[in-house]
């Protein structure tokens, strides 16, 4: 079997066929990601000792770019096999997605959230999407995206807004994530953010931003646990009130009664 990794993608009917440029760099990074979370995975390092080179690539719909996987030239001592293992676990993982059967319990949830990322858009951002060998294609279709949905216990994902203070930041290499801490709700949530923005991020650190995208949930809570941020704005936080703001406020509002008579008052009269 071929070591070769191939990744197809459609086109919408509504862009003649072709990829958004973004879209494409965006699934190809996170696919990157994966396969290199794989080669951690197998190699017990905490370095790939993988890289990939382009050995063809297609605009003739569907968009195709074909990867090999090669040794890194300052790497020593790898097994002969090591290629072979790394490309055999990856599609043993997608294929496990796929048809809903348990992936491996060393897979961490940001590899989890690669695959995810990898099939995310399909019948939105892009018609129909695959990943093959040569011998065995994966299709990156609508029960691809459920099944790691439920895997990662995302139940819902919808477009908006959140807003909070960006005060973590991981800009290396593929990694491009950030995280906000909002005046209320979660205590902070997980942004991954476009490619070239990445100055953007380090001149808004410590400040409040609004971001926008793709907001994901979890079953037990209201609040998005991850972003996949579209648009990105610092905005004033003049304004903004805090609930230790709120402290002193108002001394007179419990009249003559003190704050705990006050509260246990208004709890009698919710019972």
């Amino acid at each position: 079997m071929s070591n070769q990794i191939t990744y197809s993608v459609s086109g919408l009917d509504s862009e003649n066929g072709h990829v958004a440029l973004g879209e494409f760099v965006d699934r190809i990074e996170h696919l990157l990601s994966a396969l290199n979370g794989i080669d951690r995975l197998v190699g017990e390092s905490q370095s790939p000792k993988l890289y990939y080179r382009i050995v063809n690539a297609s605009h003739s719909s569907p968009l195709t770019i074909t990867l090999e996987p090669m040794v890194k030239k300052d790497v020593r001592n790898v097994p002969r096999d090591y290629v072979h293992s790394c490309h055999s676990r990856f599609f043993r993982e997608l294929r496990a997605v796929r048809r809903m059967e348990a992936v491996s319990p060393d897979l961490e949830p940001t590899l989890l959230d690669d695959f995810r990322d990898i099939a995310l858009g399909v019948g939105h951002d892009f018609k129909s999407a695959t990943i093959s060998n040569g011998e065995e294609r994966v299709e990156l279709d609508r029960t691809f995206e459920a099944n790691i949905k439920k895997l990662t216990m995302e139940e819902d994902v919808s477009f908006g807004s959140f807003e909070g203070k960006l005060d973590a930041a991981n800009i290396h290499e593929q990694t491009r994530r950030f995280w906000i801490y909002p005046t209320l709700g979660p205590q902070r949530i997980k942004c991954d953010f476009m490619p070239g923005t990445s100055q953007q991020i380090k001149d808004a650190m410590g400040q409040f931003v609004r971001v926008t995208g793709l907001k994901f949930f979890r079953q037990s809570s209201p609040h998005p646990f991850r972003i996949k941020v579209k648009e990105f704005e610092v905005v004033e936080h003049e304004g903004r009130v805090s609930l230790g703001d709120l402290e002193g406020i108002a001394p007179d509002a419990t009249a003559e009664m003190s704050a705990v008579e006050f509260v246990r008052q208004i709890r009698n009269e919710w019972d």
